[in-house]
């Protein structure tokens, strides 16, 4: 199993739950996938942004952390 790969564990009845997330794909503008599925998600270091790629273009959220 690759690392940082979720591990299902049975329940029983047929259900499952998954224990420990897979990590998010970075990158900066550049280096954005060339050839992106729709749905890829990945977090854009360049402008702290979670981006998302809707099949004709590519989707931000800028990432903001919140002041106490």
């Amino acid at each position: 199993m690759p690392k940082g790969s979720p591990i299902f564990v049975d329940i029983g009845q047929g259900f499952s739950v998954m224990v420990g997330l897979p990590t998010i794909t970075s990158w900066n503008t550049a280096g954005r996938p060339k050839e992106a599925k729709k749905g890829t998600l990945g977090f854009n270091s360049q402008t702290n942004s979670l981006e998302y790629y809707d099949g004709s273009a590519w989707l931000a959220t800028p990432m903001e952390s919140s002041a106490d």
